[in-house]
């Protein structure tokens, strides 16, 4: 492809390159340079792209930089590398977004949860899709990959090229707050963009709530949505409903929204509740547990909405939905329930027990721990909450990383008070120590990891399952 053609819409200062250059490829990886690639020099935590040039030299046919580089070398200088980055790999792969509708799914919590049923009520609506998140990308029902939870923009458009090819109408992606922090998105505007909530997490890269806060709510502007669709029961929703200069569509249940829910009965087969969906009353029957997922069905349900979907097809679609892998996948023994859910932030770990309790017979034991090298301000926090809503709390390893795993379960137990507490290490022998205590009624719930399949050490992720974990100590689906 021309130089020309990938600088489209980009924002240029000035260029020593001659635009018909043709371009063979694009990357941000020094590592992969190849002859006739187009490098750009992004910015990280750990290291600057434009520290390469000098090394790379003549390797690469020219740089994207913020800096301008020393005589001799071809480069284009930007206002916005990032922002330069997401639009240049949108052009290279065709401006694949376009013709397909998107639906960009925002939160600290619910994310995956959200986008998974929008999915399943637009398949069964008719609707080819596409999407993209935490548990891995798909293309009309096909696993494709996984990365991370929002892709780095080369991965992200060829991923959506690869969709619009076969005949995908609408696009799920949950996106993250680093994926907006680091504009991975710029460029392409949502159909439909939905708030779950916002709550504590990832303060070791965004420094404070305030800030992590912001950078969510900045994603709901027309730069990058036309339509809104905002939970103001969320302290930070509202805010967002409030300043809004897009078509907002707001849904809770106990502020007054757009969209809300009432007559709220769980039983053990999922939650019932009457909908009010646009002036539409719906009798809703989910297979999904707990308040939290009252929540994620209403996003869901207005999304649906929004894209055309109609009232009798959604409430028929919910009723079939499939549990998503990680989120309160409850299994059995002949003592009681054992849980297994993703939860990993103060507010997911407290939805979690609230709603694992109206389950419970006897007692509640949780098993959790907190990933290294993150926000270790939310450990204390997590610990108040597991000792507050349970009646043992067994703590362990959950991704230390870089990190003294033993360190990491004292910041956690520094919180818990008041309460039989454990700790474990190894993580298979924190589960086998909580199915051993279980008595007849009790309820374990194992937290934290949900559908993942390893355990990240050293920069080394060794294989293992939650899930797997517990099928071993006789549990059954």
């Amino acid at each position: 492809m021309k130089l020309k053609e990938l600088l489209e819409r980009v924002e240029v200062i000035e260029t020593n390159m001659d635009a018909e250059t043709e371009i063979r490829d694009i990357t941000n990886d020094s590592t992969k340079v190849k002859d006739g690639d187009l490098y750009i020099c992004l910015k990280g935590l750990k290291a600057d792209g434009n520290d390469f040039i000098n090394e790379l030299e003549d390797k690469a046919c020219g740089y994207v930089t913020e800096r301008k580089p020393r005589e001799g070398i071809k480069y284009v200088l930007v206002k916005d590398a990032r922002a330069a980055f997401s639009i240049i790999c949108q052009n290279y792969f065709g401006k694949p977004a376009n013709g397909m509708k998107f639906v960009a799914v925002i939160g600290t919590n619910g994310k995956t949860s959200t986008s998974h049923m929008i999915n399943g009520i637009l398949n069964y609506a008719g609707f080819k899709t596409g999407l993209l998140g935490t548990l891995g990308h798909f293309i009309v029902g096909e696993k494709v990959g996984e990365s991370l939870t929002t892709p780095d923009p080369y991965e992200f458009n060829k991923l959506l090229n690869q969709m619009r090819c076969r005949g995908v109408d609408v696009v799920v992606s949950e996106v993250s707050a680093h994926a907006i922090a680091l504009k991975k998105l710029y460029g392409i505007k949502s159909d439909v963009a939905i708030l779950t909530n916002i709550t504590q997490d990832h303060l070791d890269f965004f420094e404070n709530f305030e800030k992590y806060a912001e950078t969510k709510a900045s994603y709901f502007t027309p730069e990058y949505t036309k339509l809104a669709i905002v939970n103001v029961d969320d302290k930070e929703g509202r805010k967002i409903a409030q300043n809004a200069k897009v078509t907002t569509v707001t849904y809770g249940t106990s502020e007054p929204s757009d969209v809300f829910a009432l007559d709220i009965f769980p039983d053990m087969d999922g939650t019932k509740f009457v909908v009010n969906l646009f002036d539409d009353i719906l009798d809703i029957k989910s297979p999904f547990y707990g308040m939290f997922n009252v929540y994620n069905l209403m996003a869901a349900m207005t999304a649906a909405k929004a894209l055309g979907v109609s009232s009798e097809v959604i409430t028929a679609a919910v009723r079939r939905l499939k549990p998503v892998d990680g989120r309160f996948n409850i299994l059995k023994n002949n003592k009681g329930f054992i849980i297994i859910d993703y939860a990993h932030t103060p507010d997911g770990l407290e939805n979690l027990l609230t709603t694992a309790r109206t389950l419970t017979k006897a007692r509640l034991i949780t098993v959790f721990g907190c990933g290294g090298d993150r926000d270790a301000s939310k450990r204390k926090i997590m610990g108040m909450t597991a000792s507050k809503l349970s009646d043992m709390v067994i703590l362990t390893s959950d991704n230390p990383r870089f990190e003294d795993p033993e360190k990491i379960i004292a910041d956690i137990e520094s919180g818990v008070s008041g309460v039989d507490c454990r700790s474990f290490v190894n993580r298979y022998d924190a589960i086998t120590y909580a199915m051993n205590e279980m008595q007849e009624g009790d309820t374990v719930v194992i937290a934290g990891k949900g559908a993942e399949n390893y355990i990240e050490i050293k920069g080394k992720k060794i294989p293992y399952s939650d899930t797997e974990a517990v099928l071993r100590r006789g549990a059954r689906k």
